[in-house]
């Protein structure tokens, strides 16, 4: 276990502001991806990254048990976004289809056609995500985004593998779901 998990089961007011920083540069360094990957927006991700610091450095001390702190600390950050998300519907991933159509001006029309309807699949694929519970939206991301196996998920989850793999088949199935009613309905 790295050094940096074992100062946020102690004070963090009570530590020496170099201390402090370092702390919260590891802790940035630890989940500014995820939460970069879920925002696209550089601003977005440094709040999310500091509320769920605040939220971390306030409960780790009161942990019982700190074998999975590290699964603890990426799930709290991701609970943290995804509240960001659900109390800030307009700051959902921004969609850089006008940037893409002032670069590719010399591009044929259909190039910047298909462009186009990749952003509009990859926003509504994102709304669809956000419309899945947590559980669902967590093992995606832990098996698509950071290409964790079923063990590794099981591990981080506390469930078992079989559970893991029903969890994902029905995360997926539920995806689908929301994805094909908003593509459906988009397109009508």
């Amino acid at each position: 276990m790295e050094q940096w998990y074992l100062f946020l089961r102690s004070n963090f007011y009570q530590l020496d502001t170099s201390s402090q920083e370092f702390i919260y540069q590891k802790f940035r360094e630890f989940i500014y991806q995820d939460i970069y990957f879920l925002f696209r927006n550089h601003n977005l991700a440094e709040d999310v990254v500091q509320e769920s610091f605040l939220k971390v450095i306030d409960k780790a001390p009161k942990l019982k048990d700190t074998t999975n702190i590290k699964s603890w600390i990426k799930t709290v950050a991701r609970n943290t976004a995804y509240d960001f998300f659900k109390k800030n519907k307009k700051y959902h991933h921004i969609s850089d289809s006008k940037l893409v159509m002032v670069m590719e001006v010399a591009s044929t029309v259909t190039d910047v056609a298909d462009q186009v309807e990749e952003q509009i699949r990859d926003e509504m694929l994102h709304e669809a995500l956000n419309q899945l519970n947590t559980k669902y939206r967590d093992v995606l991301f832990l098996y698509y985004i950071e290409n964790k196996s079923h063990k590794e998920i099981a591990k981080e989850l506390d469930i078992s593998e079989q559970a893991t793999a029903q969890l994902l088949v029905r995360a997926r199935k539920k995806l689908v779901h929301y994805f094909s009613r908003k593509w459906v309905d988009d397109d009508e």
